[in-house]
């Protein structure tokens, strides 16, 4: 290659272009194989750093926008793309960048359209975006591209043209595995149920994905299931979770359960009071309030869409793009993680990151 770029180094050392920057910084924190690793390919392929670039970007303001729900009745998953973001700003920190947070709420649409109503577009370099409402949000993507503002998503992925990329889960593969899980050496002749708990299933691409993923394993693994329903318990709350799980339970006594989205530990609460009911469980994310359910085996397994990881990646990579024409991949798929109560431990981080 002509000359070697920093996302090249990051590529061939496999980590993050913010490890090799803050290794070229002498900053922050890496370990000392990694930082050893990384001097050495710096020297082999005799990187120079672009010290105009450099000098023009640590000068030159740049302003973006983050847009994503706020957290909802105690219901922590949106914590962790906030640490995402804060992470990045503490990488950039040296940097002239400013970023501004819109929050909505994720089950009100009129909410959303509230909170852009006064959008500052003409302020702004450049946007992250996680979208729910999708007519809403496709309509914004719309005015963003009239105002000639890059976005990046994360979270859940918008199929069109303007945007410059996407850091996320396979969400159609992270459903197949989900159904592969469940699967494996179950009983043949079960019943089997996805639970679809956001306000809207047609509000997020990525929870219609999963279900697509989670019946294309079944419909090309048809052998060993009986049945397959679908829960749709938008908005519910407990008590009238609890009633219609009984319900399903009575009825059709699912061998296994596929919840859509990260509350599956609102599920496992209720199973783990039906004490004559077993049914193999799986869902999303590794939060707090889901983690004991899995110590006890309510929960078999939790599938990990990092969605801290997605934040950072997300932020970092729309920064590079603005100040260094550093051009994104146009979909950072995160890798599908597995999580159990046998490997949990190397996944709980000390604190969150």
């Amino acid at each position: 290659m002509s000359r070697i770029r920093i996302k090249d180094i990051a590529e061939i050392a496999q980590v993050s272009v913010g490890t090799v920057d803050r290794v070229i910084h002498n900053r922050g924190e890496v370990s000392e194989v990694t930082r050893e690793k990384i001097r050495l390919l710096l020297k082999e392929y005799n990187y120079k750093p672009d010290i105009l670039a450099s000098s023009l970007a640590l000068k030159k303001p740049i302003r973006l926008a983050v847009i994503m729900p706020g957290v909802v009745n105690e219901h922590s998953f949106w914590t962790l793309p906030q640490s995402g973001i804060h992470k990045a700003l503490e990488e950039l920190s040296h940097y002239n960048l400013s970023v501004d947070t819109f929050y909505f709420n994720q089950f009100d649409r009129l909410d959303f359209v509230r909170c852009l109503k006064d959008f500052p577009y003409q302020d702004l370099q450049g946007v992250l975006f996680a979208p729910v409402f999708q007519e809403e949000s496709l309509s914004f993507l719309q005015n963003c591209e009239a105002w000639n503002l890059p976005v990046i998503l994360f979270n859940s992925l918008l199929d069109v043209s303007s945007i410059q990329g996407f850091v996320g889960q396979d969400a159609f593969q992270s459903g197949y595995v989900a159904a592969r899980l469940i699967h494996y050496g179950m009983e043949e002749g079960k019943n089997l149920a996805i639970v679809n708990m956001s306000v809207r299933t047609d509000h997020y691409a990525h929870i219609i994905d999963r279900e697509k993923g989670f019946r294309s394993y079944f419909q090309e693994h048809n052998h060993g299931v009986n049945s397959m329903l679908t829960l749709d318990l938008h908005g519910a709350d407990d008590q009238s979770l609890k009633q219609e799980l009984i319900q399903a339970f009575t009825r059709h006594k699912p061998g296994g359960l596929f919840v859509t989205n990260s509350r599956v530990h609102k599920i496992a609460e209720i199973l783990a009071g039906i004490k004559e009911q077993k049914a193999r469980l799986v869902g999303y994310d590794l939060l707090p309030e889901s983690i004991p359910y899995l110590k006890n085996g309510t929960i078999d397994f939790l599938i990990s869409q990092k969605p801290e990881e997605q934040a950072f990646r997300g932020l970092t990579s729309l920064f590079y793009l603005l100040a260094f024409q550093r051009e994104p991949d146009a979909r950072q798929m995160l890798p599908i993680d597995i999580i159990t109560r046998e490997n949990l431990m190397y996944y709980q981080p000390k604190s969150h990151e």
